[in-house]
């Protein structure tokens, strides 16, 4: 290897090995098949999805697949499709009978004959079609026994009688029975296709019903119907149904078909009674059937009875309630049905049903929204547009919505634009309804009262009171403000205080400087001169000793009358 050689190796080895590796794995079939089967399944899935290009382009390989699968095997498909041709073959037969016999009833319907007349009454107490009653009447028989035995190797898979015909071999009957159908393939079908289907012994048919792994063997008594073999038939159907492998494998191990002995004695419940039998048996039916009948439509009536008495009360509760308008009541069963119109305002299905004594359970509708104009439903509207909150009650007097306790001025002038525009649609009374800001403020004010300050001399103040009145005259403005906002008028009197000492002169000028005081520290608070009155109080008894209590300054608050009371007025 020369050194290109050696550096194309060095640089490209790694990937020319994973080329030589993909070309090796496409080269092979039996690798590609796998890849394909790791992916055809999805792939098929989502190309059904897409389209149904898929479906086209199987339809004709598949066809064709099912055309030469029925021609190759058709004893196989026969088999298999068994358990399913056989009802669907016996309905339409059914069908046919059963216009042959409503013509054979009208035939029969004509006779004026005395047993014809009593026949019908009977037929007409029992509740069954006269060509019926004929039919059940002329036929007697009955089922004695029922064998179930195996077409490959003739071994009696099961066997049910009735304990009056009880046999003694019953292994001996099938094969006797699987030797004389050989001896008839042998001898009366060249190509062994003949089967023994019917024969007559005495007072006993035996009918053979043919299945593709076993055949079942009815020994009856007296004339059966034709009708019966397509009951055998149904049951010998079930059985390969339910046991198909095992009846086709059969060896003689009845272990592999544990139920065998119950499907077989459903052919034993295959009778007709005597006549005699049949009326007696008819006389006790007949009061039961009665019984029946009556306790039935007692029930239904009673029931009817019920229904009715609780559709009249939900309809006249429907009827009482506002904001409900009622097209139609169906009852379904036990649930009724309200169709109308109901405003979302009106009281809940839940609660009408609750008042007609019925659970919630039983009434549904289907009710389109309006609005009703109904007076309860206007009221209710306009209380909720209101909002009002919980200190309001609300009463209905003479058409009106009379309102009483405290609320917010917020909401007081809201309602008022409300009422005054009319878009509640009723009359609102506000008079008993006082505002709680303007209550709060006159709580306020109460609490604030008539507040003192002390001097020590002349018009120089405590120093503790300096800082009292600092915060007394803070409070106040904050007050003042919301009496502002409120609308609620106001005034401010300030009283400066001397003691008897010193002459009426000096002692009016101190109280005016006193005043004086307090006012400037009020205006620092941005209240108005206007609204603060002054005055003086000199203690009026002589000259006597000095009274430091009487050297102060007084401050009170007076709310006047209000612009919010006039809201409270009748709208």
């Amino acid at each position: 290897m020369n050194d290109l050689e050696e550096l194309k190796s060095l640089l490209f080895g790694a990937e020319k090995q994973a080329l030589d590796s993909i070309t090796e794995r496409v080269q092979r079939p039996e690798t590609r098949a796998v890849d394909v089967a790791d992916v055809l399944p999805e792939a098929v899935r989502i190309s059904h999805q897409r389209g149904r290009n898929l479906v086209g382009t199987l339809r004709d390989p598949v066809g064709q697949c099912i055309k030469d699968s029925f021609r190759s095997e058709p004893k196989e498909y026969a088999d298999a499709l068994y358990p399913v041709m056989g009802p669907a073959i016996r309905k339409s037969i059914i069908s046919a009978l059963r216009a042959f016999a409503q013509q054979i009833n009208e035939t029969v319907e004509q006779s004026v004959s005395a047993k014809g007349v009593k026949w019908r009454f009977d037929a007409w107490r029992a509740g069954i079609p006269f060509g019926e009653y004929v039919v059940q009447r002329t036929l007697q028989y009955r089922i004695e026994q029922a064998y179930l035995i195996s077409r490959d190797n003739g071994l009696l898979i099961g066997h049910a009688h009735h304990e009056a015909s009880r046999i003694k071999d019953s292994d001996a009957v099938s094969a006797m029975f699987t030797a004389i159908q050989d001896f008839i393939k042998e001898s009366f079908s060249p190509d062994r296709s003949g089967r023994l289907e019917t024969a007559d012994m005495g007072e006993f048919t035996l009918w053979a019903v043919h299945g593709p792994h076993a055949l079942l063997v009815c020994v009856i008594r007296g004339v059966p119907p034709r009708t019966l073999r397509a009951d055998l038939s149904a049951i010998l159907e079930r059985i390969h149904f339910r046991y198909g492998d095992a009846v086709r494998e059969y060896t003689g191990d009845t272990a592999t078909m544990p139920g065998i002995d119950e499907d077989l004695a459903e052919c034993l419940r295959f009778e007709a009674l005597k006549a005699g039998e049949a009326e007696k048996r008819w006389s006790k039916s007949l009061i039961a059937l009665l019984v029946l009948v009556a306790a039935a439509a007692g029930y239904f009536l009673f029931h009817s009875w019920q229904y009715g008495q609780q559709q009249q009360a939900l309809a006249a509760v429907l009827d009482n309630t506002p904001g409900i308008h009622i097209a139609d009541i169906e009852r379904h069963g036990r649930v009724f049905a309200v169709r109308g119109l109901r405003d979302p305002l009106a009281d809940p299905l839940d609660t009408i049903a609750d008042r007609a004594g019925l659970s919630a359970d039983r009434v549904v509708g289907v009710l389109r929204p309006f609005q009703s104009l109904e007076t309860d439903i206007v009221f209710r509207r306009a209380e909720k547009r209101l909002g009002a909150p919980d200190t309001i009650v609300v009463n209905r007097e003479a058409g009106r919505m009379v309102l009483n306790g405290t609320a917010s001025e917020s909401w007081l002038a809201t309602t008022q634009q409300l009422a005054v525009a009319g878009s509640l649609g009723v009359d609102i009374d506000l008079s008993g309804v006082q505002s709680s800001d303007l209550l709060q403020l006159q709580i306020d004010a109460a609490k604030l009262g008539d507040a003192a300050f002390v001097f020590t001399a002349g018009s120089t103040m405590r120093d503790a009171d300096i800082e009292r009145l600092a915060a007394h005259v803070a409070s106040l403005a904050a007050l003042i403000k919301r009496a502002e906002r409120l609308g609620v008028e106001y005034r401010i009197t300030v009283v400066g205080h001397t003691d008897a000492s010193g002459s009426l002169q000096a002692n009016t000028s101190l109280a005016a400087q006193r005043a004086a005081v307090a006012v400037a520290e009020l205006q620092k608070q941005g209240i108005g001169a206007a609204f603060i009155e002054r005055s003086s109080d000199i203690d009026p008894g002589e000259y006597q000793a000095p009274k430091p209590e009487l050297r102060r300054v007084s401050i009170a608050l007076d709310l006047l009358a209000t612009e919010a009371s006039g809201r409270n007025g009748s709208e």
